[in-house]
């Protein structure tokens, strides 16, 4: 058998084998190189490479590590990015009044509409379906690289909702109704992904409290998870002039089973966020639209009642995220008074607070009239990123999660270095700026 090999029980003589090899190699490299040339073969992406999707000029533009960047969209009015679980999406508003709802697939370089007049749309936790509402009913729709599917309606009398942890359903929230004796009470239910608008598959988990001195909530934010699943965290929402300046931060178990009202907060739920693997609520406590007073970072334990500040007096907290169960990177500024004088008003630099000791390092120190706000923390690439603005500018920096940066580091900040430039400085209300419109960061495995 000198001259003959036996591949899967086939004899062949060794010169056709050596022919046949080459025939398969060639082949295979016409095919990925047809594939290129149309836009259906992406590379994968490094593990610890990072994207960003990010507004410049109204527009949606994409930027990889090590990579340039590009433009998406023309036409402008983008906002808000949305990454969705596998990075082989994003979806974003855009049209006059922002609700105009698309989806860019990055495999085909396609960008498929979705709804025109849609709001509060999300991603799947574990496949490529968007959730979105057309007024207040919740709807899904399947997406792929070459178009999205018909969106499916799920259930109806929606104010706000998530995903649940397993992509299978949906805990969502109605509205309260003025009725003559008073607000009606909101309350929670339990829905799956397939309801098909079936009142009868809606579980109601739980009822919020009535209106009382104490408590009054005509809706809710969205609703995040701890880390193992038992405990889910919310914005009581009151009325619209209320909750400019107070909203209640509240718990609720899984099961339903025990409520807890938090601590007063501003409407802003980014601002509360659970450590990744214990069950550790950091949040930014304070009543007042005013973000550069009274805002004050704060971590409760669960299902253990304490507290515990980590808030100097004189300084007032705004953007947070967690490094790790130990470290909490804050943006940190002055406390003040309002002015109506932009200038007096105090921009924040980012500092690391060891949750264990109280102790803090400022890392970053960024220019004179300029500030540094939304850290994130990608762990698979051990980077920090954030955004820097003057109010009129915007960039996104990035510096290595391990380094201490230092108050004494100079006027170009010593923290890091700019990844983005010309960003479209985000809307704020009273100094408190929503990035998310603006960024959204993904990377693999995130």
């Amino acid at each position: 058998m000198g001259d003959w090999k036996i591949i899967h029980g086939v004899a062949i003589r060794r010169g056709n084998l050596m022919f046949m090899q080459r025939m398969i190699g060639a082949l295979l490299a016409v095919v990925l190189c047809a594939l290129t040339a149309s836009g259906g073969y992406a590379e994968p992406a490094p593990a610890e490479a990072w994207q960003a999707a990010f507004v410049r000029g109204g527009e949606l533009w994409l930027k990889r590590s090590g990579a340039d960047e590009r433009q998406i969209t023309k036409g402008g009015h983008v906002r808000a990015p949305k990454w969705s679980a596998d990075g082989r999406f994003i979806a974003f508003a855009g049209g006059e009044d922002g609700t105009d709802i698309s989806v860019y697939a990055l495999d085909s370089d396609r960008t498929f509409p979705v709804y025109s007049g849609g709001t509060f749309y999300e991603w799947a936790p574990d496949r490529n379906t968007l959730a979105f509402a057309i007024d207040t009913i919740l709807n899904v729709a399947e997406v792929g690289p070459q178009g999205i599917q018909p969106f499916q309606n799920v259930t109806g009398g929606v104010g706000n909702y998530s995903w649940l942890q397993n992509g299978k359903g949906f805990l969502v929230s109605s509205l309260a109704e003025l009725l003559p004796d008073g607000w009606s009470r909101v309350e929670l239910f339990k829905v799956p992904v397939d309801a098909g608008m079936d009142p009868a598959k809606a579980k109601k988990l739980f009822t919020l409290p009535a209106q009382s001195d104490r408590f009054f909530a005509v809706g809710t934010s969205s609703f995040k998870w701890s880390p193992d699943g038992k405990w889910i965290s919310f914005l009581a929402v009151p009325t619209a002039s209320l909750s400019a300046d107070a909203d209640t931060l509240c718990v609720l178990s899984a099961d339903g089973k025990t409520f807890r009202t938090v601590a007063t907060m501003i409407r802003r739920n980014e601002w509360q966020r659970w450590a990744p693997s214990q069950n550790l609520l950091g949040y930014i406590e304070g009543e007042g639209r005013f973000a550069i007073q009274n805002k004050r970072l704060q971590v409760k334990e669960f299902p253990v009642i304490r507290r515990v500040p980590y808030t100097p007096k004189g300084y007032a907290d705004r953007d947070f995220v967690w490094e790790n169960d130990r470290f909490i990177v804050v943006s940190r500024s002055k406390e003040a008074e309002w002015s109506n004088e932009p200038a007096a008003r105090p921009l924040p630099a980012l500092t690391r607070v060891d949750i264990g000791s109280n102790e803090t390092r400022q890392l970053s120190n960024p220019p004179a009239r300029n500030g540094d706000f939304d850290p994130v923390y990608l762990p698979r690439s051990g980077k920090l990123a954030w955004v820097r603005t003057d109010r009129e500018h915007a960039s996104a920096w990035m510096a290595d999660a391990g380094s201490t940066g230092g108050t004494g580091a100079g006027a170009a900040g010593g923290f890091g270095k700019p990844v983005i430039e010309g960003l479209d400085v985000a809307a704020s209300y009273y100094e408190a700026f929503n990035w998310e419109e603006v960024i959204a960061w993904y990377e693999p495995g995130r």
